[in-house]
Order: C-alpha cells, then sequence, then structure tokens
C-alpha cells in the first residue's frame, strides 16, 4: 500500500474506482494489493482511491477511452510514450506518474522494456524540450523528481529472495544518472537482485572504497551521453583493480563515451540488463512476473 496526497484530489471507495475502470472490485482489489494503483486505507481498513489517478490509470492503458465510457474494460494496449509529453504538467505529482509507469509496465515482457521505452520517447523528449528552452529548469527538475520517486515506489515492492546476489549502481557523470539509476535498480530487483546506489559519484576513489567494503556480485554504472569523458576517466580511475580483486564484474550502461576498464562489458539497452541479469541471479527459467491486465 502507498500513501497518496488527498489534499488537493477527490478521494472515491473501490466500488466507484472500480466503476470508472470498466472492472469488478475484485479485480482492483487485485491490481491494488500487486502495488499496480496507488491507494491508501481509513482508519476502518477501507481503500480509497485518488480520481485522478484512476483516471490517468485507465486513459493510458487504454488512451483511446479518455476519461469516458467506463462500462468498457482497459485494453492491454498502451499509447506511445512520447504522448505523456503532452501531458507533462499533470505527471509531476508522483501518484499520477506511478500509474502511468505501472500501466506501460503491464503492457510490457519486463521492466527493462518499459524502461527502454519511456527513456526513448517520453524522458528524451522532455530533455529536447528542456534544452530547447520548451520548458523550465524548475519544470524539468520537477518531472525528474516526480519520474525517480515513482520507480523507487515500484522498486520497493519488488522483493528480494534471501541469498540474492548484490547489485551496485553508481552514476559517474551526465544529467539522467539518477534517472538511470532508478530504472537500472527497478529492472535488478524484477530480477532478484538486492540492490545498492551509491549515487552521483564526484570524486576518484569512492566506489573503490564502497566495493571493498559491500563485495557487491555486480556494479553497474549508469551515465548518458552528456557525461564528460575526461571525468568518467577520472572519476573509475582504479574500480577495475577494486571488482578484480572481489572477482565482480562491471556494466555499463547509458550513452557515454565510456573508458576502458578491465572487467566490464557495456549493456546496450535496459531490455539487455534484463536479460544478463535474470540469467546472472539463476532466474533465466522463471516465469515472469505477472502485470497483464
Amino acid at each position: 500500500m502507498q500513501t497518496i496526497d488527498t489534499r488537493h484530489d477527490d478521494v472515491i471507495t473501490l466500488p466507484a474506482a472500480a466503476r470508472i475502470l470498466g472492472v469488478g472490485p475484485t479485480t482492483l482489489k487485485r491490481w491494488s494489493d500487486q502495488g499496480r494503483i496507488p491507494h491508501t486505507r481509513t482508519p476502518g481498513g477501507h481503500r480509497r482511491f485518488l480520481r485522478s489517478v484512476i483516471l490517468d490509470f485507465r486513459a493510458l492503458v487504454d488512451p483511446r477511452a479518455g476519461v469516458g465510457g467506463a462500462n468498457s474494460q482497459p485494453s492491454l494496449r498502451l499509447g506511445d510514450p512520447s504522448e505523456w509529453v503532452d501531458r507533462a504538467n499533470s505527471l509531476t505529482d508522483p501518484d499520477r506518474m506511478e500509474a502511468a509507469l505501472l500501466a506501460l509496465r503491464a503492457g510490457s515482457a519486463s521492466w527493462g522494456e518499459a524502461s527502454d521505452a519511456v527513456l526513448a520517447d517520453f524522458v528524451q523528449g522532455l530533455r529536447m524540450r528542456h534544452r530547447e528552452g520548451r520548458l523550465s529548469e524548475g519544470a524539468w527538475r520537477t518531472l525528474k523528481r516526480s519520474f525517480v520517486r515513482s520507480l523507487q515506489r515500484a522498486a520497493g515492492r519488488l522483493r528480494p529472495r534471501m541469498g540474492a546476489p548484490v547489485a551496485l549502481l553508481a552514476s559517474p557523470g551526465g544529467d539522467l544518472g539518477c534517472v538511470l539509476s532508478a530504472m537500472a535498480e527497478t529492472v535488478l530487483r524484477e530480477c532478484g537482485f538486492t540492490v545498492l546506489d551509491v549515487g552521483h559519484l564526484r570524486e576518484a576513489g569512492v566506489l573503490e572504497e564502497v566495493i571493498a567494503e559491500q563485495q557487491p556480485h555486480q556494479i553497474v554504472l549508469l551515465a548518458d551521453a552528456h557525461a564528460e569523458p575526461a571525468k568518467l576517466v577520472q572519476r573509475l580511475a582504479g574500480v577495475s583493480r577494486a571488482a578484480a580483486r572481489h572477482g565482480t564484474e562491471i556494466w555499463m550502461l547509458g550513452g557515454a563515451n565510456w573508458p576502458a576498464l578491465d572487467g566490464s562489458r557495456r549493456v546496450p539497452s535496459f531490455s539487455v540488463l534484463a536479460v544478463t541479469a535474470a540469467r546472472r541471479a539463476g532466474r533465466e527459467d522463471d516465469e515472469p512476473r505477472a502485470f497483464s491486465l
């Protein structure tokens, strides 16, 4: 269960929310228990939903439906994430952003596939608007925070099993490090990893110290194409030696011009990360986690 902000929105009951979505109350209970739709509970234990979140979830699952036609069943077909760019103002609300992301995941094979879609269309579209001056710095930062917070919520519901391998995340450069890290954490948790996020690296030597302390099974480095190559070299100096001492493999993901690091491999997409991580965690034969509607 997630806490939702009820100050600026209509709060509706489970039967009312189910009618809007065109499903039975039992189905909506299951979706909310699975964490797909944010909800809260009254002191008596009854579920409550934000009307705007329910409407957004329905519109994103079936974009043709808009906010009407509540008697129709939600469709598995999802609109192109680039359509979200035109709805960016509403997605500054983390609850609405989370509903959008979970709807996208519902129509994808994995969080890796969903992450690739939203990164290519939504995030990059927003960044282009920001660079062209059509999206203010404040709005850009707010949307990134909303996106990261929503993914962190999704990741928090994916519990690793006992003895799960440990992945260490770090972003040594670029302006999308927090976004890429949040995506990677969700992908890795879905594959069965325990995840430790070091955050944005600003100094050399930090990552080596964490590797020595935590001795992770994997190191995942994340940086976009705007990361400065010289800073990447400086901040990652010594990482290969630290990883080699503990038998840790390094995965590098993002469009950065990565330096050559011994014991590293470049992962071209989050979809590939999902497949690689599942194999590394011994889950390549597992059934995919059910998010279908």
